[in-house]
C-alpha cells in the first residue's frame, strides 16, 4: 500500500483512508510508526492530519510510539501546523511514555496551546499538562494551579477535560 497516496485522497470528511492505512499496519506499528512520523512532518494537510490519526489509533490500541518515535511525537507538536494533525498528537501523549529528555519542550508547547483559540486543542493540551504532571510529580502542585484557574474562565469542555486530568493525577 502506498501510504501516502492513500492518505492524501482523504476529501476533509469521511476517514475511510485513515482506516485502510490503520488495517494495513496494525501488525507492524513499529515499522510504520516512524514512517507516519514522517509524513506528519509534511506541510500537507492530508499527510498530517491522515498520518496523526493512524498514530492515535495505535496508540489507543496498545501500541503507542516509543523511544525515538515518543520523542517525535513532542517534537512535531511544534510543527504541525493543522489544528487536527496536532488535537491527534495530544490525544497520543497519555498512551505513551513520555521522553524524559523532551519534558521542557513539552511543558513549553501545552502552555502555549492552553492559549489557542480552539476549545479542544486547549483541552487536550490541558489533559496533557496532567499526563506530564503524573509523570512528573515535581510539577503536580503547578499544574494544579493551572487547572485551577482554568476552571475560573473556560468552557464546559475544558473543564471535563481537566476533571479527567485530575482523576488520572490521583490513580497515579
Amino acid at each position: 500500500m502506498d501510504i501516502a497516496a492513500t492518505l492524501r485522497s482523504y476529501d476533509g470528511t469521511r476517514v475511510a483512508p485513515f482506516r485502510a492505512v490503520a488495517e494495513a499496519v496494525r501488525d507492524t506499528p513499529e515499522r510504520a510508526v516512524p514512517r507516519l512520523l514522517d509524513l506528519t512532518a509534511s506541510d500537507e494537510a492530508a499527510l498530517q492530519i491522515g498520518a496523526t490519526w493512524v498514530i492515535k489509533w495505535l496508540a489507543e490500541r496498545g501500541d503507542p510510539p516509543r523511544g525515538e518515535s515518543a520523542a517525535r511525537v513532542v517534537d512535531l507538536l511544534d510543527h504541525v501546523n493543522d489544528p487536527d494533525g496536532v488535537l491527534h498528537l495530544l490525544q497520543t501523549l497519555p498512551h505513551m511514555a513520555l521522553p524524559a529528555d523532551r519534558t521542557v519542550a513539552l511543558n513549553r508547547i501545552l502552555r502555549r496551546l492552553i492559549r489557542s483559540r480552539r476549545v479542544f486543542l486547549r483541552a487536550w493540551a490541558y489533559n496533557g499538562l496532567g499526563v506530564m504532571a503524573a509523570a512528573e510529580p515535581g510539577l503536580r502542585s503547578e499544574v494544579e494551579a493551572l487547572f485551577a484557574a482554568a476552571e475560573e474562565r473556560e468552557s464546559a469542555a475544558v473543564r471535563a477535560r481537566i476533571r479527567r486530568a485530575r482523576a488520572g493525577l490521583a490513580s497515579s
